[in-house]
This record gives C-alpha cells, structure tokens and sequence, in this order.
C-alpha cells in the first residue's frame, strides 16, 4: 500500500514538473518579438487565406483581394491620415494583450524600424467565421514620412495570437508575425506615366500605383483619381501584392454620352487647344495634380471681313490629334461635324441644314471643314453672337460600321462685328451752281451703301453731331445734311438718327439741304462735313425684372 502511494504521489510530481517545463518554454513573449527591430529592409508578405468551404481552415494574415473590397487604403480624418488593411486573425483576437505594432520604413537607402503604440492603431472586427474573423486595422501615420512602409503585427498570445508557423512564408522567420506587403508612401505619384497633351474622348488608359486607394470619412472606397472634367470616368480594377509590392491598378475610360457638355468642356481661353483638364491624385499621404488638354480643338475666332473669304478649320486641330486617334483606333475611320447654340444645345450635324458647308462629313485625316465665301453658317453664326447667343461647333469620329468611337471637344465659333457700323463716306457728287444758288435738295449717290448696322441685343439708340466747322464746311454753303425725315444735324447737340431692338441694318437715307448761296465760290474745291456718332444701348429686361 505504501509502494503505491509513493508512486502515485512520484506520478503527481513528474507531471508538475513537465508542466513547469511546458509553461517555462511554452508560448509566450519571446525574442521574436525583437527579431522585426533588427530587420536591415523589408520582409516578405504574410498573405492570408479564408477557405470558403471549411472555415476553421483559414490562414491568418492579411487580405488583399479588390473582389471582396478588402482594400488597402489611405483616409484623411480630422486625428490625422490613416492607413488601412484588412487582416484575417483569431475571432477574439481584439482580447490579446501580447499584440505589438511595427512599422518599417525606407526613403532611399536609409532603413529603420519604427515601433508603434498601441494608441496609434485601432483593430476593429468587420465579419466573424468559425474560429476566425476578419479585422480592419487602421494605423495613424500623423508625422510619418518615408517613400514606403510596411506595417508588421506581431502577436504571440497562446489563445488568441497568431500561429507560429505564420511567420514569413511559414519557414519560422519571424514568427508569430504578419507582414503587410510594402506599401509606397510619400511619392507614390511620380512614377505614373504623364497624360498626352491632347487626349480625345474614347481614349482608354491604364495607371497602375504603388500606393493604396482612397476612402472618404463615410468609409466609402473611392478612387485616387478626381478629375475636373465630366468625360473621365477612372476605376479601381484590382489590388495585388506583386514582388512583395502592393500594386492598384486603375482604368480611365471616356463617357462619350458626357462629351457635349459644352459649358464644361469649351476651351477656357481662344488660344487653347481642347479643354485644359486637372486631374488629381488625391491620396492624403501625397497629393499631386498634372494638368493637361482634352479634346484638341481651338475655339473659331473671325471677324466680320473674314466672312468674305473662305475660312479653313485646319489650323483649329491640334497637330498631333489626328496621329493620337489614328494610333490608337486605326486609319480607316470616317468623321462628321456637328453644331449647337446655347439656346438649343442638342447638336445637330452641320450637312442638315448648312450644306454650303465643303467637307463637313468624309474620311478622317483628308480633309478639312471648310466654309466658303459668305458662308451662312458663319452669318448664322454672327446673328447669334449679335443677339448674346454662343454657337458650337464638334467633331465626331466613327469606324467603318457607323459606330461612334471618339470626339473632340466642342468649341466656340465666335464672329466679331462692331456694334456699329456706318459708311466711311457719304458721296453726294457735284453741286450744281442751279442747286448752289437757288437753292434745293440732294441725295446721296452712294445710298446703295449708306446703311446704318447696329450688332447688339437689347434696346439701342445711334445720335450723330457735326464736328468743328472748317473752310470746306458745307455749312459755308448755308447747306445741312439730314438723314431720312429727321431733323438737321448740328453742331451744337445731338440728333437722334435711329432707334431700335437687336440687330439691324437700316437705310440712312441721307440727304443735302441747301438754301442758296450768294457769295463768290472757289473753284476746284471739295466741301465736306465729319460726323460723331454715338450708340447707346438698354440691355432687354428680364421677364422677372
């Protein structure tokens, strides 16, 4: 009985000293912990895994998979920038008081270990599974400056911790750890590639950045690229880890229903060619902006003596616009121009009613919207300026099949009259010594072209004066001149000469009044008289006013 009890008491003993060896040597802080401190550049990823079919199967680590929305992204808070990752770990991992933060860091050549507190990173659960779950965890980078980071969690806690064999490529390095893959930080924006100088709508690009993607305060993913101009539309397509780098990939596609836009997308000024257009990389650890012109077509700018010639569109495309099209969509392409006001902004193609028009429709590259002598497009063009209303013009380009495949930007077609117009010279020919002496009445010989125009909305008024008297007045002569039934046109103040509402031409009808002359007169002179005039205009109320 004795013998038994010794062995049962010896049995008792061997068991409390194995567990005194298990808890001496068992799971706990460890040097590892340390080891990441000593890192001389960054390590390899820890990519986690869940097993959609058996749950208690999942790998700890973190998640970078766009089709799941586990996104790596930066956010702009008011307590500073954070950056945000997705991490599989232990379903009630948040209980762990072993977790320990890292950050490694690198600009140029220069690397070091940065440990963090735990107030610097907030872990949140975002979805339980079987014995796992999936973990946002947001690290507060206020202060932190390097070209890349990577961020390490280290958690060796015996019930809620990470597996052992979770360290770097399950070959013990650093074990209990998981590595973030590197992420770059402060100028991750000068890598991308520019954007051409004159980018059409239909032309897609492909951006890919070394960097996270963005996410406003409402914790909704949005793209890093904001453009200023509706016809880009930019996508997050994927997210991946390539040679341990983290990669977003972005496309830029065109809405081409958004490119009649006009008020948005007209040059902003009559030198440029297209719509000068900024895009933003808006990412809260390094904003950039590039600017660059869409479209490739210069606002038409005449005036009313170029509407006597003919008047070429050439010299309004960008040079290399053919070229950037062309490379990208092929030669055998066909083009049509279109043409809108600002009172009826559909557009229209310029054929359907303009058909003076010469190549407004033909292969795309060979020729060029030309519009001939006294064009009535242009004069169309005119009377809307003349009455405060834009006219625009716009090219389309098509394949083969018909199918629309890119546009210019629309322009402004602009033609500049004066607000008024009068003849240089009213010619009333030879006074007769009949008329000279006895008296009489003449009308000008040049009334075909003494017209007086007025080019402007709203109510308007022209008054006309006489200048200075001189030796060749005709009012040496005792003569006046008039214009129509008006009155006599002195010196003295003003004689209204016309009145009016928009535009008009209107005859002047002007004439010379003499009452008889009864003095010597000298030969081979040229009597004359200089008129002021003097346009006043009323601008139309509106129907509120």
């Amino acid at each position: 009985m004795r013998k038994q009890l010794f062995t049962y008491q010896l049995y008792l003993l061997l068991l409390f000293t194995c567990g005194l060896i298990y808890f001496s040597f068992g799971s706990g802080p460890t040097a590892h912990a340390a080891d990441i401190t000593t890192a001389t550049d960054f390590a390899p990823w820890t990519e986690g895994y869940r097993n959609p079919d058996h749950d208690k199967r999942n790998k700890y680590g973190y998640m970078v998979n766009s089709n799941n929305n586990n996104i790596i992204n930066e956010t702009n808070t008011s307590n500073g920038i954070n950056l945000n990752f997705r991490v599989l770990a232990h379903i009630n991992w948040d209980q762990s008081t072993h977790t320990k933060y890292y950050l490694l860091l690198k600009s140029g050549a220069t690397f070091r270990v940065l440990t963090l507190t735990s107030n610097q990173v907030t872990r949140t659960k975002v979805k339980d599974y079987s014995r796992t779950a999936l973990w946002n965890v947001s690290v507060n980078m206020s202060g932190i400056s390097a070209d890349q980071v990577q961020l390490v969690l280290f958690d060796d806690s015996s019930f809620y911790g990470f597996w052992k064999t979770n360290g770097v490529a399950d070959d013990g390095t650093y074990s209990y750890t998981l590595v973030s893959p590197v992420i770059g930080w402060n100028n991750p924006a000068s890598s991308w590639p520019k954007f051409s100088s004159q980018t059409y709508a239909g032309q897609t690009t492909t951006l890919t950045l070394d960097a996270p993607d963005f996410q406003t305060n409402s914790n909704t993913l949005t793209n890093v690229l904001a453009f200023d101009n509706p016809v880009f539309v930019p996508n997050l397509t994927d997210q991946k880890v390539v040679d341990n780098t983290l990669q977003s990939d972005y496309k830029i596609t065109t809405d081409l229903s958004q490119a009649e836009q006009v008020n948005a997308l007209v040059p902003q000024t009559d030198t440029l060619f297209g719509r000068q257009t900024t895009v933003k990389y808006q990412l809260p650890s390094s904003p950039t902006t590039q600017t660059f012109q869409y479209g490739g077509l210069k606002n038409l700018i005449l005036t009313s003596t170029d509407l006597t010639q003919p008047v070429s569109t050439k010299a309004n495309l960008a040079p290399d616009f053919i070229s950037q099209v062309t490379t990208e969509l092929g030669s055998d392409l066909t083009y049509r121009w279109f043409y809108a006001t600002s009172e009826k902004p559909d557009f229209k193609e310029l054929s359907s009613k303009y058909s003076d028009s010469q190549n407004s429709s033909g292969t795309f590259g060979q020729a060029w919207l030309t519009f001939p002598k006294d064009s009535k497009f242009l004069k169309f063009a005119a009377t809307q300026n003349q009455l405060g209303h834009q006219v625009y013009l716009l090219l389309k380009i098509y394949d083969q099949s018909g199918n629309l495949k890119a546009l210019t930007n629309p322009i402004l077609v602009q033609v500049t009259t004066p607000a008024l117009q009068v003849p240089d010279t009213i010619n009333f020919g030879t006074i007769g010594t009949t008329k000279l002496y006895g008296g009489g009445q003449l009308a000008s010989q040049s009334s075909a072209t003494d017209q007086l125009t007025v080019n402007t909305a709203g109510s308007w008024q022209v008054a006309a004066t006489l200048g200075t008297e001189s030796t060749n007045s005709i009012r040496k002569l005792n003569g006046w001149l008039s214009f129509g039934a008006g009155q006599p046109l002195s010196a003295d103040q003003a004689v209204t000469v016309a009145s009016g509402t928009g535009p008009k031409t209107l005859p002047l009808n002007a004439k010379l009044n003499l009452k008889g002359y009864h003095h010597a007169l000298p030969t081979n002179r040229n009597f004359n008289e200089t008129i002021t005039w003097n346009l006043t205009t009323q601008p139309t109320p509106r129907a509120t006013e």
